[in-house]
């Protein structure tokens, strides 16, 4: 993770957009609660950077 983290600073999307969680099928409540966190951070990072340098 910290070798792809680094990879997506140097290319311009951001390490901070990924993350891995370890959690069991029993640990619904923290599932909930990562997903809920994960969406907050991408929401205040906002849209994928590499996507205004793309011509479409």
């Amino acid at each position: 993770m910290k070798f792809l983290k680094q990879l997506l600073d140097q290319i311009g999307i951001g390490g901070e957009r990924i993350e891995m969680f370890h959690m069991s099928s029993a640990m619904g409540a923290a599932f909930a609660e990562a997903v809920t966190q994960m969406i907050e951070r991408v929401r205040n990072l906002g849209p994928n950077p590499v996507k205004k340098t793309v011509k479409q």
